[in-house]
């Protein structure tokens, strides 16, 4: 019989997270298990392809220079994942340009522990159409 969760409590996400930085990665991954998501670190293109394809996932985070280009592999992951982000790991001087011309939203890394929330962050482009 399943366990009911406690009202207010979100059930766990299933994510994908694609890093080339081995170290970067697994602390990604201890945060997002932390927060009752259940993960899967990838270092390549490659492996994070075979996975999507082996299970369903509910969001993917993309190091957007993994070895391979990160762009071509997060629209390759749309295919089978609802969610796609890329992260870089430094702030950009035009992250609104660069999510308006490849179309995915792009955060720093250091923000990332904040898609894990209970609200995800809205992309740059959908917050300045906001204001």
């Amino acid at each position: 019989m399943p366990v009911a969760r406690p009202a207010g409590v979100r059930p766990a996400r299933g994510v994908l997270l694609v890093e080339s930085d081995a170290g970067c990665g697994q602390a990604l991954a201890r945060l997002v298990r932390r927060r009752g998501d259940r993960v899967r670190l990838v270092r390549t293109p490659g492996a994070a392809v075979a996975a999507a394809q082996r299970e369903s996932y509910d969001l993917a985070v993309v190091d957007l220079f993994v070895k391979g280009g990160g762009v071509d592999l997060a629209r390759r992951l749309t295919r089978r994942v609802p969610r796609v982000y890329l992260s870089v790991g430094a702030r950009l001087l035009t992250d609104e340009l660069l999510e308006a011309v490849i179309g995915f939203p792009v955060l720093r890394k250091r923000d990332l522990p904040g898609l894990f929330g209970p609200e995800p962050p809205r992309p740059r482009a959908a917050r300045a159409r906001a204001s």
